[in-house]
């Protein structure tokens, strides 16, 4: 159990802002440690309280004469079972909006003794002018013999959020820990608060003039963020590299996205000062709008182990899906041919869909635990990096994505000898890759993008398959009395093939779109409920004229919000009722009551 505890207070100690959404995170600025000789979590705070207000050069001569010995880093790992240690830190909480929360500091100390962690603000709040960033009283986290406690010092009425807050949180993750959980740290590579700065400063100066513009059909409040958020790492990623490398500080690497869809990542990197271009199978509406200096161009890229870039520093992969795996590869080659009078190139990869070198990625050929599809994809691409000789690292975007991880891969400069020998491990591992695979081939993708959703299906083979699900369903239902409507019974999608398949001949058509039958059931909703894998009717009594109208208004509402100029009318009925064509009882409303035609 207090296993379980030290890994739950891992996650409140180093990501705060997971529950706490003002904040960004936090940064650790001062560490001591000491040992434990508190009675309770109230005298740690007592014996603390002294502490508030004080600067950095006080506050540090008054933590040395509390026989406190300042140390350089500590982790709640260091801790043991009967550990008598007890370690504090001074913590910058970085609020995610500068203009609206002040910075605030604050005092954690955690007790392993006393199996506890106790928080301390140690500035006031400017009252009225700023919002509270954090709760702006003294608490404590301790592992009761049941449970997590929280407990908010003296009963201040400051620290209800905390407890209506905070506390249902830690208890669920302390219910659904793992003894072996070790939390995930994201932008790890970079500091938290130079990106936040970063991030808030490209957001404020780029975002609201790409929404106002945004031409194409994803949305913008999605890719535009994550773009913005990416921009901000690699820039920073890229600063640190100039410091490690002592480059000249003027100078800005040179960067190609491979496969850089809507090229918003290489328009905010060169406009960050940053030169480089980027390449897609096809062009996107939103290039039109970028200025002449952003470098996009339409290729169609067959990767190979002899495939390389000269010109560029780091080669990068955002969601670059079947290219992914090569990236590593191109990137050594680029590296070999840039030697010695170059840099070797560096690259960056964030994978989304999961390819082999030569198709969809098979986890039965990878997987060697119980893991899920995606990891043992993540850990294909480190291990192509790895092989190719980089040191690869892996770190967590905070984008609006499921997909977060990413790879940094960099390599040191070597003899030529040595790039030989990498470079013949390199195509022993392509070798390899082609064991028991029927196409050894690079398969692009097309420069068509397809529409696969059954809209571009025929009408009269849609029309024949509605009615055939609806004489199914008619079948199936129970039976009614005389005069009453028939609503039809339920049927399993497995069945419904089955049932269907003799009498519709065009059943592969519908087969090779994407969702299949599903998808063109859904695509009728005004007929059909597709619920839990199985098809129904959708009743007109289902919903009322009034309700339909309300939803209609809500709808018109939106659209002019999101557009910003009135729309025009959507409350008036323009589609035919189609269970008064076509079902046998006709419809159960009249035409006054039924939001469609009679």
């Amino acid at each position: 159990m207090a296993e379980r505890f030290w890994n739950t207070l891992k996650v409140w100690s180093q990501k705060p802002h997971v529950v706490n959404k003002r904040l960004s995170g936090v940064a650790s600025i001062a560490n001591w440690k000491c040992v434990s000789n508190f009675l309770s979590w109230e005298a740690i705070i007592e014996t603390h309280l002294k502490l508030i207000g004080l600067d950095e050069v006080e506050l540090a001569k008054q933590m040395n004469d509390m026989k406190w010995n300042q140390t350089e880093h500590w982790s709640i790992e260091e801790h043991k079972e009967e550990s008598n240690l007890c370690i504090a830190s001074i913590r910058k909480c970085l609020p995610k909006q500068n203009s609206r929360h002040q910075t605030i500091y604050e005092l954690e100390v955690i007790d392993f003794k006393l199996k506890c962690a106790v928080y301390l603000p140690l500035s006031e709040p400017v009252e009225g002018e700023i919002e509270h960033l954090i709760s702006p009283c003294p608490y404590a986290v301790v592992l009761g013999s049941s449970d997590i406690e929280l407990n908010v010092f003296k009963g201040d009425v400051k620290g209800d959020w905390l407890l209506q807050n905070v506390l249902p949180k830690l208890r669920k993750w302390h219910a659904e820990m793992d003894e072996q959980h070790s939390a995930v740290e994201s932008i790890r590579l970079v500091s938290l608060e130079a990106y936040n700065n970063l991030y808030q400063e490209l957001k404020k100066k780029y975002v609201p003039e790409l929404k106002r513009v945004w031409p194409e059909c994803t949305d913008p409040q999605k890719f535009i963020h994550e773009d913005v958020a990416i921009a901000s790492y690699l820039i920073l990623v890229w600063r640190q590299e100039r410091e490690q490398l002592k480059l000249n500080p003027d100078y800005r690497q040179t960067f190609i996205d491979i496969g850089c869809g809507n090229g918003l990542l290489v328009y905010l990197l060169t406009s960050e000062g940053y030169p480089g271009k980027g390449i897609d199978i096809r062009a996107r509406r939103i290039w039109s709008l970028y200025p002449p200096e952003i470098k996009l161009e339409v290729s169609t890229l067959i990767p190979s182990e002899d495939t390389f870039f000269l010109e560029f520093d780091w080669l990068l992969g955002n969601h670059s899906d079947e290219l992914t795996p090569w990236i590593p590869v191109m990137a050594l080659q680029s590296s070999f041919k840039r030697q010695p009078e170059r840099l070797p190139t560096r690259y960056w990869v964030l994978p989304c869909c999961p390819f082999s070198f030569w198709g969809k990625f098979q986890r039965e050929k990878f997987n060697s635990a119980n893991s899920s599809r995606y990891f043992e994809y993540l850990r294909f691409v480190g291990e192509i990096g790895r092989n190719c000789g980089y040191q690869v690292e892996e770190d967590r975007m905070r984008i609006p994505s499921t997909r977060r991880t990413c790879f940094v891969g960099s390599i040191q400069p070597k003899s030529e000898s040595e790039w030989a020998e990498l470079l013949k491990v390199k195509s022993r591992m392509i070798a390899l890759s082609k064991e028991g695979v029927e196409e050894t081939k690079f398969q692009p993708r097309s420069a068509v993008e397809l529409i696969r959703n059954c809209t571009r299906v025929e009408r009269s083979i849609q029309d024949s398959f509605i009615n055939l699900t609806a004489k199914c369903l008619l079948d199936c239902g129970t039976q009614n009395q005389p005069g009453e409507w028939n609503p039809g019974g339920e049927i399993n999608l497995t069945d419904l093939v089955t049932l269907v398949r003799q009498d519709f001949k065009d059943f592969d058509q519908l087969k090779s779109e994407c969702g299949g039958i599903q998808t063109l059931l859904r695509n009728h909703s005004h007929i059909f409920i597709v619920q839990n894998k199985c098809v129904r009717f959708r009743s007109p009594k289902e919903l009322s004229i009034d309700e339909w109208r309300n939803q209609q208004k809500h709808s018109k509402a939106k659209k002019r919000s999101r557009l910003d100029h009135p729309s025009t009318r959507t409350d008036v009925k323009t589609r035919i009722c189609w269970f008064f064509v076509n079902h046998p009882d006709g419809c159960p409303l009249n035409q006054e009551l039924c939001r469609y035609l009679h």
